[in-house]
């Protein structure tokens, strides 16, 4: 029997299980401590930003000739590591209009001021019904991949377009793809995209959402393997991957609870 909370009362009630990766911890372990959401989330804030300015430096401004391709590519490690030879690699193929990167990308396990998420906090789409209860995802043995933009505070450095958006979140499935694809150990990826208009993104599934497709080749999916700039998606390709992506698209806030273990609030979109 799994536990539920409801996020009005913060009491604690059983409720069937529905989906084996969800699960309902106790109400003291997931309760959000209010007062210390500002500093957590600046805190976040400045550790995004430490952590992709080596992949800013190791990106760079040019290469806008340099030509990557995922025919034949596996990162040489798994894990972790596999991560950070994804983020590199797959990364420098995503470029703004003018050639430059669009974004750095940093992959590692999903972490909060170096603390591990164990649990990202799903609020229901109507959060002020008090009988809607906060579902709770088991990350797992995860990845996470934080893109930071070239502009103020991580946004893309020029003004955002459709366009960008569409790359972004292109570029957000084929880091999860390759990772799926490279590494059976790993059973969730979150993305963190850039600020949008429509908020700070993430991006997240479960091995099982993408089951079918991780079988297939690469190019099954994405058409265009190798480098790809805003608004060279093809209108076919754009809207298999917002069909693909639906559901696994979320607002996100950090949060840290009254045990001090941090989470991802998450709200979903659409």
């Amino acid at each position: 029997m799994a536990d539920v909370v409801s996020e009005e009362t913060g009491v604690q009630r059983s409720a069937k299980p529905e989906d084996g990766a969800f699960i309902r911890p106790k109400a003291k372990d997931i309760v959000v401590n209010q007062k210390r959401f500002g500093l957590a989330y600046f805190v976040l804030a400045i550790a995004v930003g430490v952590a992709v300015g080596l992949a800013i430096v190791l990106i760079g401004r040019g290469s806008t000739h340099h030509t990557v391709t995922n025919q034949g590519f596996k990162p040489k490690q798994s894990g972790e590591l596999g991560a950070k030879e994804i983020a590199h690699h797959v990364g420098i193929k995503y470029r703004q209009e003018n050639g430059s990167p669009i974004a750095a990308v940093v992959g590692q396990r999903p972490n909060f001021q170096g603390q591990p998420l164990a649990f990202y906090l799903i609020r229901p789409h109507d959060a002020q019904d008090p009988k809607k209860d906060i579902a709770i995802f088991t990350v797992g043995d995860g990845i996470m991949y934080t893109m930071c933009g070239f502009g103020r505070n991580c946004a893309t450095e020029t003004t955002e377009t459709t366009a960008d958006a569409q790359l972004l979140k292109r570029e957000a499935l084929e880091l999860t793809m390759t990772t799926f694809k490279s590494d059976s150990d790993v059973q969730t990826v979150t993305t963190l995209l850039p600020p949008l208009q429509q908020g700070t993104l993430a991006i997240i599934f479960k091995r099982s959402d993408l089951s079918a497709w991780i079988k297939r080749p690469l190019s099954a999916l994405l058409s265009n393997p190798g480098t790809i700039k805003a608004g060279q998606v093809g209108n076919d390709e754009a809207q298999q991957i917002d069909s693909i992506e639906a559901g696994s698209l979320y607002t996100y806030d950090p949060v840290v609870g009254p045990d001090g273990n941090p989470y991802l609030r998450l709200d979903p979109i659409g």
